[in-house]
């Protein structure tokens, strides 16, 4: 699964090769062939875990009864859910485990602090996804013609945002190359936010360990 994700995540790179794109494509042939074959056993079996995600996604797919709503899954969106959740889930958390050991590491004083006063993790996880976050970039592609920091953005254009840039915004962040276990408030971008923000930023936190307690971002009308 591994390998999969990683071949998925190389193939959305703003810039990229025959080669990876390629690789990408395979990759989501093959886990969708696996997921398939995993959901055909769990019907044949009749397994219902009602704490664990996967069955609550065959009882909303056309392989069960309808949900209350009469809506349901087909097959396709529920083999790519599937891989989105178990890319999502497991990717940045890998990425923000290893980022926080490279960060002290690389930083003696703070984990020396850290030791000191264990109390400050929370604050300290935050940091982690401030200085390497998990997810370097955000891509977009503009729906209408606009306008943004005096360029010209036409129809159709791919955006892609530099999160990590963002993320040491010295405007936003004082001394912002300086690893501060104790940073409040730590406004960052890690998670995204408004209607892009991770839906798995409460889960990533609780693994991390850190509790949900960035501040909410006030949305603009653009």
């Amino acid at each position: 699964m591994r390998g999969w994700s990683l071949a998925i995540l190389a193939a959305l790179e703003p810039v990229l090769g025959k080669d990876k794109f390629d690789a990408g494509v395979r990759a989501v042939a093959e886990f969708k062939n696996y997921l398939k074959d995993v959901v055909a056993g769990r019907m044949r079996r009749r397994i219902n875990d009602p704490a664990e995600i996967l069955s609550g996604l065959i009882g909303a797919s056309a392989f069960a009864s309808k949900t209350h709503d009469g809506e349901q899954l087909s097959e396709l969106e529920l083999i790519h859910n599937c891989i989105f959740l178990l890319n999502a889930g497991h990717e940045t958390t890998t990425n923000l485990i290893g980022n926080a050991v490279d960060l002290l590491i690389r930083h003696p004083a703070a984990m020396s602090d850290l030791r000191d006063h264990p109390e400050t993790i929370e604050t300290a996880v935050e940091e982690f996804l401030r200085m390497e976050s998990s997810n370097q970039l955000g891509n977009r592609r503009a729906v209408q013609a606009t306008r943004l920091g005096g360029a010209e953005i036409a129809a159709g254009t791919y955006v892609h945002i530099c999160i990590g840039a963002a993320n040491r915004d010295p405007d936003q962040f004082p001394h912002p190359d300086r690893l501060d276990i104790c940073r409040y408030p730590n406004r960052h971008l890690a998670f995204g936010t408004g209607i892009h923000a991770c839906a798995g930023r409460s889960l990533a936190r609780m693994e991390g360990p850190g509790r949900d307690r960035t501040p909410a971002l006030p949305l603009s009308d653009d």
